[in-house]
């Protein structure tokens, strides 16, 4: 009887599958190392893309900044030049207040009034003169009213005078003297009495 030992052929397809089994899994471990690659590659181009979006946002808010900046300095300096142009109007003003007043004046004098005294301190007017009629003082009340340099205008007082034989009239008047253009003085503080309304008309004596 002929005996075939089949122990080496066994062996041989045993290595064979071995060999087989390790040869799908280095193909695996190759496809999985290759996977991780592509994926760590495509992390990483997402991390620089994502870094450079930030650089990008990062240089737009610096430039706002400066935007910002540059704005408020402009405000800023925007705001001194109106109060320095604010001090010229007014020492222009000052300067030329004298003058405009006796300008002012003698424009709404009317040719039967005559002026015997003209006071002025912080802006307040104080007049006195003579007239012919209470026609005549109410003339000169009305032109100063008219007149945008005059604010806040009362008849305080009219009295029956001789003057050299002639009958006339004489008035006290106040007035508050102001430059157009320039801002309008604070009202009278708290507790302070405010000027005395204009009396009546009074009808010729």
């Amino acid at each position: 009887m002929i005996r075939i030992n089949l122990l080496p052929i066994r062996t041989t397809k045993r290595q064979e599958a071995v060999r087989g089994q390790i040869l799908l899994a280095g193909v695996g471990a190759g496809v999985l190392v290759g996977l991780l690659i592509f994926v760590h590659g495509v992390m990483v181009a997402r991390v620089a893309s994502a870094e450079s979006e930030v650089r990008e946002l990062q240089t737009q808010v610096d430039q706002m900044k400066a935007i910002a900046a540059q704005a408020e300095q402009a405000e800023k300096l925007k705001g001194e030049l109106e109060k320095k142009l604010d001090v010229i109007k007014r020492l222009k003003a000052n300067r030329s207040g004298p003058v405009q007043l006796l300008d002012e004046l003698a424009d709404a004098t009317p040719e039967k009034l005559s002026l015997t005294t003209v006071d002025e301190e912080d802006s307040k007017i104080k007049l006195a003169g003579m007239a012919v009629s209470n026609e005549v003082i109410s003339q000169f009340l009305s032109n100063l009213e008219q007149s945008s340099f005059f604010d806040d205008v009362y008849l305080n007082s009219i009295e029956q005078a001789n003057k050299d034989g002639v009958q006339v009239k004489v008035f006290s008047i106040t007035a508050r003297f102001v430059v157009p253009g320039l801002a309008e003085e604070a009202p009278p503080a708290e507790g302070e009495a405010a000027p005395p309304p204009p009396p009546p008309p009074a009808g010729e004596e």
